[in-house]
């Protein structure tokens, strides 16, 4: 009785340990003008060194990005 128990408490712990997922980025990729100014309601943010661009996006507290050095970013 007391192996069957530690199985199924050894088999909890295993399952509950999830393997993180990739950052994927949401929205179109697309190419940002020099001229462009980022605001929190342009809906623009970098991955990498590619721009995306998600319709209807307002940036802000736990929206996904983050602001570094003056551009959204998702890390």
């Amino acid at each position: 009785m007391r192996t069957l128990f530690l199985l199924l408490v050894a088999l909890c712990g295993l399952s509950a340990c999830e393997t993180p997922q990739p950052v994927k980025p949401e929205g179109a990729a697309v190419r940002i003008k020099d001229t462009h100014y980022h605001t929190k309601f342009c809906g623009h943010y970098v991955f990498g060194t590619q721009w995306y661009y998600v319709p209807m996006h307002k940036h802000g507290v736990d929206c996904g990005h983050e602001q570094v050095d003056g551009n959204w970013t998702l890390l």
